[in-house]
């Protein structure tokens, strides 16, 4: 069988490619960087804008709702070659909880936030797990209280990564603590942070990331505040959820890597003559890491073309968030091997060479999309259940 785009896909690609290559100027590339890949900064922010303005946010979103009215297909052709060229894009706005306010959001929600998401003048974070609640996410404590017209928020959020420059958290909320069973006792709300009962603290990681721990203390929202149905929150969350597992295995960056790592093979000369690339070894990393990527590929378009049709399985995007997280633990390890020693060297490192450097801080942050989204063990059980129909794990 065989698999390709269309003509016009192919050509979008390639418009999008000249379209990044000119947006990613050194300074704003400088300035992704020192953010460790995460954004948020000015220069960060006027090129989201821009491409808001453009039109390239919401390539496939509905044209009432002002996108171009093209497929989740070409909405992934963007991300991918926006995360190539080494833009940190806030995906989890635009391609997770964004769709879910478009198809479940109140009229407020629609007119207001969904246009500023597409305008790339939105950043929403999203708000899970607790100190208490993470792998068990229905045991979730944070809890939002009826009162008169509105609610009353409280509680505590870990994990909430760029909340530190976002506009809403997506917060799961308690609104039924007498629900038969805790996961139906749930609701989302879109809470601002900008109101003085919100709080964050950072969180950094072992590469270096800054996550945040969140803190809401008596933030009182409005009615409108809630998205979808009064306890109803639990399919949203796992929506949601399906389409972060897909976004957080973007091959995009990856790809681009192995072609640094190939070009710096093929042009390091050995003490004896020859070439880096002639080594077999070497030869074999490289090719492990370029099917790797390629069925990555797949694993992806099939996804994307699922969203295309409506039809999206749980089990599915955990297959590809397990297959994907885990295999670029292994990418970064065989190209740090044909790197060599300089791939240990931080960039912080007076003389370290660009791409080593940046394997080595990749290494160290490549583990947190095993358990970002979901931890990777429960991934395994939704496989096991969901696509398989074995039984369910006892936990």
């Amino acid at each position: 069988m065989k698999v390709e785009f269309t003509a016009a896909q192919d050509a979008l690609r390639k418009e999008l490619r000249t379209y990044f290559e000119n947006l990613m100027t050194p300074d704003l590339k400088a300035e992704c960087d020192e953010a460790m890949g995460e954004g948020g900064g000015p220069l960060w922010r006027e090129a989201l804008k821009k491409m808001g303005k453009d039109g390239w946010i919401g390539v496939g979103w509905p044209k009432e709702l002002g996108g171009r009215g093209m497929s989740p297909i070409e909405q992934f052709i963007f991300v991918e070659e926006v995360m190539r060229a080494g833009y940190p894009f806030p995906f989890l706005t635009t391609e997770s909880v964004g769709p879910q306010l478009a198809e479940h959001g109140n009229e407020r929600q629609k007119r207001e936030i969904v246009p500023k998401i597409l305008a790339g003048e939105c950043l929403i974070a999203i708000g899970y797990s607790e100190p208490g609640a993470g792998t068990d996410l229905a045991s979730l404590k944070t809890t939002a209280v009826k009162d008169g017209d509105g609610w009353v928020i409280n509680g505590q959020k870990m994990w909430t990564s760029l909340a530190h420059f976002c506009d809403y958290v997506w917060l799961a909320c308690r609104t039924d603590p007498e629900a038969a069973k805790p996961h139906k006792g749930i609701s989302m709300f879109m809470v601002p942070t900008s109101d003085p009962g919100w709080s964050c603290s950072p969180v950094h990681t072992l590469g270096e990331v800054r996550t945040n721990a969140t803190f809401y203390d008596n933030i009182r929202v409005a009615d409108d505040a809630m998205v979808g149905e009064l306890n109803g929150g639990w399919k949203l969350v796992t929506s949601q959820l399906n389409r972060e597992r897909l976004s957080l295995v973007n091959f995009g960056p990856t790809a681009e890597m192995f072609n640094n790592v190939v070009r710096w093979a093929q042009n390091l000369e050995l003490p004896d003559g020859g070439k880096l690339i002639d080594e077999a070894w070497v030869q074999m990393n490289l090719a492990k890491v370029r099917a790797g990527v390629e069925a990555l590929k797949l694993v992806c378009y099939k996804q994307a073309w699922a969203m295309t049709e409506g039809n999206l399985e749980m089990a599915d995007a955990s297959a590809a968030k397990v297959y994907g997280s885990e295999f670029f633990i292994e990418v970064y390890r065989l190209l740090g091997e044909v790197i060599g020693e300089a791939s240990l060297i931080s960039r912080r490192t007076e003389g370290a060479n660009p791409i080593a450097s940046r394997i080595e801080r990749l290494y160290r942050t490549a583990s947190i999309i095993t358990f970002g989204g979901g931890t990777n063990e429960i991934q395994r059980d939704i496989i096991s259940a969901a696509g398989l129909w074995m039984p369910r794990a006892s936990r």
